[in-house]
C-alpha cells in the first residue's frame, strides 16, 4: 500500500492544521494593505496612484513567481514543482518569505532627515491632496483642491508658537481657525507665499522633514509575495493529500474561510499595531516602524512551520505526468510580460498613469488576438486553444484588480472631506470599514462553501440564510474587541439580505451565480457614485460581498472542458492575479487628477464588474458550443 493510499485511509493529517495557518497569512497580509497604504500615503508623501504601488509590488510577484515557475518547467519539459514535491515547495516559499520579512525591517528603520527648506520644490510640485509632514509630527502642509493653494495644519498642543507668530500669519489669508474633529489648527496660503511659509518654519523653529525609503519597502513586500506565490501555488493541491482525497473539497473550504478570517482581523491588528486603541478623530501621530512587529512575528511563525514541514513525514504526490509545452502560448506570456515591464519603464519615466494605461490595454489585445489565432490555427497553443480560458484569464485579471482596488483606494475614499463625515476619517478610524470589506469575502465565501456539504436542499437553504449572519457576526465581534464603535456597522445587515438573494437567484450554478453577482456589483457601484454618507460607503464596501464568490465561478468556467490541459490552464489562470497589480494603480492615477477625483474614481470597479457580467454571458454560449453543461461545472473556493 502507497503513502498516500494508507493517508486516503486515515483522518486528515496533522500538518494540515499548520497549513491552514499559512493560508491565514496570506488573507491577513493582504488584507492589512488596506490599512498600510493609506499610512504610507500619508508618511511617504505619496500621490494616490503612488500609494497603490503596495499593491502592485505584491501581486505583482504572484505573476513573475507563477511565470518562473511555468517557464523554468517548459525549458527543461518537466513540471519542476511536481519534481521538488509540493512539501519542500512550501518550505522554499516560507523561506523566500522569511527572506522578505528579514529585509523589511531595516527598510523599515532606513530614512533620512532633510532641513524643511530643501522640500520646496518637492511641496511645489504636490498633487492634491498630497502632504508633508515635519519630523517632529507636529506640522502637515498638504496641496488642497483649489488651484495653487495649501493647508498648513498645526496640532493643538503645539499652535501657540506659530499662530503668534507675524510672519507667519501674515502669510496665510484669514489667519489660523481650529478643526475641533481632528485636533489641529488650520490656514490656507497659496503658491506664492510657499517660500515665505516654509522659510520662517525653517530659520524660526528649526522644523525638518524625515523621509523614508518607500521603494526599499516595496522591495521587501514583493519578495515577501513571491515567497506567497510559491506557497500557494504547492498548498492546493498539497491539501488535497493531507488526508482522503475525497474529502479534500472539504479542507480547501475549511483553509479558505481560514484565509477569509484572517482578511477580516488583519485591517483591525495592523491598525492597532500603528494607531493603539484610538477613539475618535483624532490625528495621531504614530512611528512606522511599529510595522516591524508584524514582521518579526511572520519571520516567527513561518521558520516554525518551515521546521514543522521539514521534520514531519508527510505524503507526497505520485503524479508524474509529463509537461505540456505549448510554445505559442509561451509567447503570449512573454507579450503579457513586456507589457509589465513596460509599465515599469512607465514608473522609472515618471509618466504611471499613460503606462500604466497603456499596459493595460496592450494585456487585453494579447488576450483578444490569442484567442483569434487559437481559432484559425489551434496547434502549439496548448490551453489557450479554448475560447472560455482566455476570456477567463482576463476575467480572473479584472475580479482581483476589482477586489483590491475596491479595498486599497477606500482609505483615501474614507478620508476625503465631504463624503462620508464633513471633515473626513483619521487613519486610525479606518479599520473598521476596510475589515468590513474583507469581511464580506468571507461572508460570501462561508455562504459559498455550503454547497460542499452534503444536506438536503431545504437544509441549505436554511443555511444560506444563517451562515451570512454568522459570519457577519465575527466580524463585528472583532471590531467590538478593539474597542470600535459597531453600531455605525448595522446598516450593513440590508446588503447581506440583498447578497442572500443573489445566492438564491444564482441556484448555485457558477454562470448564473457570475452573471446576478456581476449585475449587482454595477449597481452597488453606480449607487456609490451617486451618493454619499453610509449610502455610498457601504454601496462600495458590499462589493466585497459580490466578489466573494467569483474566484471559483470563473475558474470553473475557465477550466471547463479543458481536459488534459485543464492543469496548465489553471496555471494560467492564476498568473492573472496581475489584475490586483495593475488595476488599483489606474484608480489611483484618475483620483489624483483634480477634475476627478478620489470619488468620482470608483467609476474603475464599475467597469469591472460589467466585464465579469459580460463574461458570465458570453462564456455560457461557448460552452453551449462544445456540448459542455456549464451549469454544473463546479470549482473550489479562492
Amino acid at each position: 500500500m502507497t503513502q498516500q493510499t494508507k493517508q486516503s485511509a486515515q483522518s486528515t493529517h496533522p500538518s494540515f492544521f499548520v497549513l491552514i495557518l499559512v493560508f491565514f497569512f496570506w488573507g491577513f497580509l493582504a488584507a492589512s494593505n488596506s490599512i498600510f497604504i493609506p499610512f504610507c500615503k500619508s508618511h511617504f508623501n505619496l500621490t494616490q496612484l503612488e500609494s497603490q504601488l503596495i499593491d502592485f509590488s505584491f501581486y505583482s510577484a504572484y505573476f513573475i513567481g507563477s511565470l518562473i515557475l511555468y517557464l523554468a518547467s517548459a525549458a527543461r519539459k518537466v513540471d519542476i514543482l511536481n519534481k521538488i514535491g509540493y512539501k519542500k515547495g512550501i518550505i522554499y516559499g516560507l523561506l523566500i518569505s522569511v527572506l522578505g520579512s528579514v529585509i523589511m525591517i531595516p527598510c523599515v528603520n532606513k530614512e533620512k532627515i532633510v532641513p524643511i527648506q530643501e522640500t520646496i520644490h518637492d511641496i511645489s510640485s504636490f498633487q492634491v491632496e498630497q502632504q508633508l509632514q515635519t519630523s517632529d509630527r507636529q506640522i502637515k502642509i498638504r496641496r488642497e483642491k483649489e488651484a495653487d493653494t495649501y493647508a498648513l495644519l498645526i496640532n493643538s498642543d503645539a499652535a501657540e508658537k506659530y499662530t503668534s507668530n507675524p510672519q507667519l500669519t501674515s502669510a496665510v489669508a484669514g489667519g489660523f481657525t481650529k478643526d475641533e474633529a481632528h485636533h489641529v489648527y488650520a490656514a490656507t496660503f497659496t503658491k506664492a507665499n510657499l517660500e515665505k511659509v516654509v522659510t520662517v518654519l525653517d530659520t524660526d523653529y528649526k522644523q525638518t522633514v524625515t523621509f523614508g525609503y518607500f521603494a526599499l519597502i516595496l522591495m521587501a513586500l514583493f519578495i515577501v509575495a513571491l515567497g506567497f506565490s510559491l506557497q500557494q501555488t504547492a498548498a492546493n493541491p498539497f491539501a488535497i493529500l493531507l488526508g482522503d482525497p475525497a474529502k479534500g473539497a472539504h479542507r480547501l473550504n475549511l483553509a479558505g474561510g481560514i484565509n477569509s478570517f484572517g482578511t477580516t482581523i488583519g485591517p483591525i491588528i495592523v491598525s492597532m499595531l500603528l494607531f493603539g486603541n484610538i477613539k475618535g478623530g483624532e490625528e495621531v501621530s504614530t512611528d512606522i516602524s511599529k510595522i516591524n512587529t508584524l514582521y518579526f512575528l511572520l519571520i516567527a511563525l513561518f521558520l516554525i512551520a518551515a521546521g514543522i514541514f521539514a521534520f514531519v513525514k508527510m505524503p507526497e504526490s505520485q503524479d508524474n505526468e509529463a509537461f505540456e509545452s505549448s510554445p505559442k502560448a509561451t509567447k503570449s506570456l512573454l507579450g503579457i510580460t513586456f507589457m509589465f515591464v513596460l509599465i515599469l519603464m512607465g514608473l522609472i519615466l515618471k509618466f504611471e498613469l499613460p503606462f500604466f494605461i497603456a499596459g493595460i490595454v496592450g494585456i487585453i489585445g494579447i488576450l483578444f488576438y490569442t484567442k483569434m489565432a487559437s481559432a484559425g490555427n489551434s496547434e502549439g497553443w496548448g490551453a489557450m486553444k479554448y475560447p472560455q480560458l482566455i476570456l477567463g484569464m482576463l476575467a480572473l485579471f479584472i475580479y482581483v484588480g476589482v477586489e483590491v482596488t475596491i479595498a486599497s483606494n477606500l482609505g483615501a475614499l474614507l478620508k476625503h472631506p465631504g463624503f462620508l463625515t464633513p471633515t473626513g476619517l483619521a487613519e486610525s478610524q479606518l479599520d473598521p470599514y476596510a475589515s468590513l470589506f474583507w469581511g464580506s469575502m468571507m461572508i460570501g465565501r462561508w455562504t459559498g462553501a455550503i454547497s460542499v456539504f452534503n444536506v438536503s436542499k431545504r437544509t441549505r437553504n436554511v443555511l444560506c440564510v444563517i451562515v451570512p449572519f454568522i459570519a457577519y457576526g465575527v466580524i463585528l465581534g472583532a471590531n467590538s474587541l478593539k474597542g470600535n464603535d459597531i453600531s455605525q456597522l448595522y446598516p450593513y445587515a440590508i446588503c447581506i439580505v440583498v447578497q442572500i438573494i443573489g445566492f438564491f437567484a444564482g441556484q448555485d450554478k457558477p454562470a448564473k451565480t457570475l452573471m446576478v453577482f456581476g449585475l449587482l456589483g454595477i449597481a452597488s457601484i453606480l449607487i456609490g457614485l451617486f451618493s454619499t454618507g453610509q449610502l455610498a460607503t457601504f454601496a462600495f464596501i458590499s462589493g466585497g460581498l459580490y466578489c466573494s464568490v467569483m474566484w471559483p465561478s470563473i475558474f470553473a468556467l475557465s477550466i471547463a472542458g479543458l481536459g488534459k490541459y485543464t492543469g496548465q490552464g489553471s496555471a494560467f489562470l492564476v498568473m492573472m492575479i496581475l489584475g490586483g497589480s495593475l488595476i488599483p494603480p489606474v484608480q489611483g492615477g484618475l483620483a489624483d487628477i483634480p477634475s476627478i477625483g478620489i470619488h468620482a474614481s470608483y467609476v474603475i470597479p464599475a467597469l469591472c464588474f460589467a466585464y465579469l457580467a459580460f463574461f458570465a454571458f458570453r462564456v455560457k454560449t461557448i460552452l453551449k458550443s462544445q456540448g459542455i453543461d456549464y451549469e454544473s461545472a463546479v470549482s473550489g473556493g479562492h
